[in-house]
């Protein structure tokens, strides 16, 4: 439903000056207006539709207190939109979420009594309860959890709502997110939520999106559960207390003092508006400033009117007993649900003898035992609920998790889950990769398909330079999904001010594409990653947009980046690049000609007193060890690493024939049981 124009653009102007007001402020709790004045830029009936339902409301306040019978429940489901890392809060943390909304929502919070006189007689018991659903809505057991991976997560907007939504008739839904949009210098959202008339112009927005670090009052969580409370005031009708500032009706809630401007800290010496009679202090108290969380008390009897009138008026369905037997949140006790197993780890690349801690994310019914097994590890079995376990030998493995309960198990498998690196696998002194070996490509370079679906692929028919390229195939593919290239490990050890330098080609299919590659840099087998370069939007493009695939057919449409590298890596002896791109829907995307060069400095072998000459060679190489040093293994690799050459070095001086060696460049590495030194030799003149 919408309202014919005729202030829309007076109303506009007011709610982008609240926006700017609240930008000004060092924190912010709350996104609401940011999200209105966006929404109204696309739509300029709902800031009509908003100031009706604000006259609607204004005739509530008016009313006699309406105490209940019998409390209100609403059943709720959590959509936890995460990437697999702290962002994927426990149900611990939602179900002390749980605890304290049903605290503030009933008045029985512990801090209640902290409530200055001059407002207690205001201070209310909205007489509402909040109930993880037991039942979804196609009728199967649920424990109101829902988890979805998505990139959405970080800068979240309304966009995760359509991840992952459940009826907001039968259910108030709510999207934990790691991070939401919208953010300037100086501005931080914590969580927004829109009024109740949302069901009217934009049913599929309806709920509240929130940052996982302020739900509850555990784990990642680092509020007293506040800002949910504060938020569900919005989904339930109230404005901020500083709403209109000293003028006019203010919130539009009578024994709320009006307010200046929104409240940071915790001064309760503030009067900011002295026009009132009588003149009362701003209620920093009130879950509806922006006052601290340890502040953050009480809503007062007008606001539960408004509450009141918001279940009559537009969550009626949602507090009915036939819903709430629907739900599974009446009183009834249910049957436990089964649980549902799934898992993640803390990182999925380490290095040999390094330790992955798992963590069980199993659903529905609460598990009481856990059956792991971790081929490739150490231990190879557990039954702890989040083992640490120890990898010895570099490979590609698997895990597994059986959760059970009374009702029921279930298991779940990460297949090729967890990739353990050795030793590099190339001496970068000068390395080139242009993807012309298909079996290379596939033992050499790892593919992080984190939503299975369309994802990085070695292409023959359009290159910069060769035969071959890799191509990320996102033409089709899903927008806010994320694919990881990562490249073999490299030792960098003798390489000063070294470089990395690629081309790609790209292009946006319209100019609104969100696409984005980062190149990211790895010192520890892949176990954390360093950002070296990013670009996205319109810049990320090599050629203008267009609607239809992008095949390359000359190099003009290539771009080359230079990736400078910092003094650790450099120094590193196990260095991997990854290449991770963010689909927002734009076109394929190439790479091709990875190079990795820089100035070598004096070698591994001088270094230790070893000669290795004439290099640049060409049918033999000569090797001179110190007076103290024999019986050398010697190894030569070619620069895709593969072994073509060993043999013993038992004299002084030995010579190596290389006659068959084509021209190019080569490793020569010398070892025995107190030496390993590696040594680059040209081969020329063939």
């Amino acid at each position: 439903m919408y309202f014919k124009s005729g202030f829309s653009t007076a109303v506009v102007a007011s709610l982008i000056f609240i926006a700017q007001i609240s930008i000004a402020q060092e924190q912010t709790r709350c996104g609401i207006e940011a999200m209105y004045v966006k929404k109204i830029t696309e739509n300029p009936a709902i800031a009509e539709q908003r100031e009706a339902y604000r006259q609607q409301r204004a005739h509530t306040d008016a009313n006699p207190i309406q105490n209940r019978s019998a409390t209100r429940i609403i059943p709720v489901v959590f959509h936890v939109i995460h990437q697999n890392g702290s962002e994927n809060i426990s149900k611990e943390q939602i179900q002390s979420a749980i605890t304290q909304l049903n605290q503030d929502f009933s008045g029985t919070n512990s801090d209640a009594g902290n409530l200055r006189s001059i407002f207690t007689s205001v201070q209310t018991n909205p007489e509402i309860e909040f109930r993880l659903a037991n039942i979804d809505p196609n009728g199967n057991c649920t424990e109101g959890i829902v988890r979805v991976y998505s990139s959405l997560t970080v800068d979240a907007d309304d966009d995760v709502k359509t991840l992952s939504r459940w009826p907001n008739n039968k259910y108030f839904n709510i999207w934990t997110v790691e991070s939401i949009g919208g953010s300037e210098p100086g501005f931080i959202t914590l969580g927004y939520a829109y009024l109740p008339d949302v069901v009217n112009w934009g049913p599929e927005i309806d709920g509240i999106v929130v940052r996982a670090d302020r739900v509850g009052t555990t784990g990642i969580s680092n509020g007293t559960g506040r800002t949910l409370t504060h938020e569900i005031g919005h989904y339930l009708g109230l404005d901020h207390t500083f709403e209109g500032g000293c003028q006019g009706s203010g919130d539009g809630v009578s024994d709320t003092p009006k307010a200046a401007d929104a409240n940071f800290g915790c001064d309760y010496s503030i009067n900011s508006c002295t026009n009132e009679s009588p003149d009362k202090p701003d209620m920093i108290e009130n879950y509806m400033d922006y006052s601290n969380d340890n502040c953050q008390i009480t809503f007062t009897n007008g606001q539960k009117n408004i509450f009141n009138s918001t279940f009559s008026n537009y969550r009626s369905t949602l507090v009915s007993g036939s819903n709430l037997i629907a739900t599974g949140t009446n009183d009834l006790i249910l049957d436990i649900c089964a649980p549902t197993a799934d898992f993640a780890s803390n990182v999925q690349q380490i290095c040999e003898g390094g330790t992955i801690t798992y963590n069980d994310n199993s659903w529905g019914g609460d598990a009481t035992s856990w059956d792991w097994t971790f081929p490739g590890g150490t231990p190879s079995t557990s039954t702890e609920q989040n083992p640490t376990i120890t990898y010895n030998t570099a490979g590609t493995y698997s895990a597994t998790l059986t959760t059970s309960n009374s009702t029921g198990s279930d298991n779940f498998t990460r297949t090729n889950y967890v990739n353990v690196s050795g030793d590099a696998m190339f001496n970068a002194q000068f390395y080139s990769e242009g993807f012309e070996s298909g079996s290379g490509f596939s033992s050499d370079w790892t593919i992080v398909n984190y939503a299975t679906n369309y994802t990085w692929e070695r292409n023959t028919s359009y290159k910069y330079s060769g035969s071959a390229s890799v191509r990320m195939n996102n033409y089709s593919n899903t927008v806010g999904e994320v694919d990881d290239l990562i490249s073999p490990s490299y030792n960098l050890g003798m390489v000063t001010d070294p470089t990395m330098t690629f081309k790609y080609a790209f292009a946006q299919r319209t100019t609104d594409n969100t696409d984005r590659l980062r190149v990211q840099v790895s010192t520890n087998c892949g176990e954390t990653w360093a950002t070296r370069w990013v670009s996205s939007n319109a810049a990320l493009g090599t050629v203008t947009a267009q609607n239809g695939p992008l095949y390359p057919t000359s190099q003009s449409q290539w771009k080359e980046v230079q990736v400078s590298l910092p003094t650790n890596v450099a120094a590193a002896d196990n260095v991997r690049f990854k290449f991770e791109f963010t689909c927002g829907g734009g076109n394929f995307l190439y790479i091709d000609d990875i190079n990795i060069t820089g100035s070598v400095g004096i070698s591994e072998a001088q270094q230790a007193g070893i000669s290795v000459y004439p290099n640049p060679a060409t049918n033999s190489l000569t090797i001179a060890l110190p007076n103290e040093v024999r019986n050398v293994k010697s190894e030569i690799r070619n620069i895709t690493g593969q072994v073509i050459s060993q043999s013993l070095i038992t004299n002084q001086k030995s010579t190596l024939d290389i006659s068959d060696f084509s021209s190019g460049i080569y490793f020569l590495r010398l070892f025995s049981e107190n030496l390993d030194v590696t040594e680059k030799i040209v081969v020329a003149g063939k």
